[in-house]
């Protein structure tokens, strides 16, 4: 778990800007945005899940490159932002583009530019209140407790969250493309609280309706439901500690460490191969989890062989974990068609980093000479010939006896 040293901020155009580190797989800089620095104390148990370091930059390139991996967005009522060079909505979106990930919480009173800004990723937010008269709690109607988590276990493992999140803010509408999923809804209820995108670069984008699920308070508030439930404190701090830390991609990520083919009963990859060979196709997959790399397990991951349209699409089997890599393997007979073909592993799932490996071979014919001299499926064909010149060879027979017949008769006729 990630611990805090201190906490760097300076404020520019109304924004609190840090920076913090974390144990992530595409870096450790991450830049924080608040409405107000007197909002910091708010959250400070919500910073301690961040090592901070010390820079006062508060533009995300220099020279072209990264300053910062990631941005904590907690200035939803900012409109400020819209008109700033380097952190305008234009700017954020590019910086996705570019393999950043962004936490982005929000309120029922956000600004036009953070609306804008969630339309980008496929995300609608709402102007009122989430209120639910069953679940409020502590007699408070604004505050709601839900354990409705509709993420994968990539994402969230809801098995680790015993007590309810205290939610209180806006509601989300999250899009139907297979980019976007809904993470956290109320309870009993379609309505979005969290949601998120993960564009095709892998980089993640995160927006939570409220500001209030990070605070001290409703991290270690007590939850007395109406129902009667009640717990000495909320699962907030479980959820949003996972919640960050794929976010950051410190989990639910994905390598593939090499790929392999092979002609059967060899061992040596070609760039070619003959129409019907039997191939051997391995993919190794290592996932980072705890903090290092582990073999990847699954049952789901295919390999397609394509020229235009995929003529084979086949599921690789796990073989082992050895080597701390998942290797997966199959055995394939190539298509009896020659021409460029394409061997790809495109491994897309929910809240996991996507992977993408192909490599391209040529299939070719057989030559005049590598044919088989018969051809099972010619048999007929075969027995065709065969019968026509047998009945040739019957045929001169009985005509050339016929023949002397009668040749004989015609001498025997002329010599009387």
């Amino acid at each position: 778990m990630r611990s805090i040293c201190s906490l760097t901020s300076l404020f520019i155009v109304s924004l609190l800007t840090a920076l913090a580190a974390a144990t992530s797989t595409t870096g450790h800089r991450i830049l924080v945005l608040l409405d107000s620095l007197s909002d910091k104390d708010n959250y400070s148990q919500f910073w301690q899940q961040l090592q901070a370091a010390d820079d006062q930059t508060t533009s995300l390139y220099y020279f072209g490159e990264h300053v910062f991996s990631h941005i904590i967005h907690f200035a939803p009522k900012s409109s400020s932002l819209g008109s700033h060079p380097h952190l305008n909505n234009i700017q954020l979106v590019n910086f996705v583009k570019n393999g950043g990930n962004m936490l982005i919480a929000v309120t029922p009173d956000a600004s036009d530019s953070m609306h804008a800004l969630a339309s980008e990723f496929d995300i609608e937010l709402d102007t009122e209140k989430v209120l639910d008269q069953t679940q409020s709690v502590n007699e408070d109607t604004d505050l709601i407790a839900t354990l409705n988590v509709v993420a994968p276990s990539s994402i969230i493992d809801k098995k680790q969250i015993e007590a309810p999140i205290l939610f209180s803010g806006t509601g989300l509408t999250v899009g139907q493309i297979p980019l976007s999923t809904a993470i956290l809804n109320k309870e009993s209820s379609t309505v979005s609280l969290v949601g998120a995108l993960q564009a095709r670069n892998s980089a993640r984008v995160t927006f939570v309706g409220s500001l209030d699920i990070f605070s001290d308070k409703l991290i270690s508030s007590p939850v007395d439901i109406k129902s009667g439930q009640s717990f000495d404190k909320s699962g907030n701090e479980v959820f949003i500690s996972q919640l960050t830390q794929w976010t950051f991609q410190e989990k639910g990520v994905l390598k593939v460490v090499g790929f392999h083919h092979h002609k059967e009963g060899e061992v040596e990859q070609r760039d070619w191969y003959r129409v019907k060979d039997d191939v051997v196709y391995t993919i190794d997959i290592i996932e980072y989890k705890d903090n290092e790399w582990v073999p990847y397990k699954a049952n789901d991951v295919q390999l397609e062989i394509i020229m235009l349209d995929p003529y084979i699409r086949t599921t690789l089997k796990q073989v082992s974990t050895t080597d701390n890599v998942g290797r997966f393997e199959t055995h394939v007979k190539l298509p009896d068609v020659y021409g460029i073909f394409t061997f790809k592993v495109n491994y897309k799932r929910s809240g996991l980093t996507y992977l993408l490996a192909e490599d391209q071979v040529s299939i070719k014919p057989f030559r005049h000479n590598e044919y088989p001299r018969y051809l099972t499926a010619a048999y007929p064909y075969y027995s065709a010939t065969g019968s026509m010149v047998i009945g040739f060879i019957l045929f001169s027979a009985v005509w050339l006896a016929t023949w002397g017949k009668d040749e004989a008769k015609k001498t025997k006729t002329k010599a009387n």
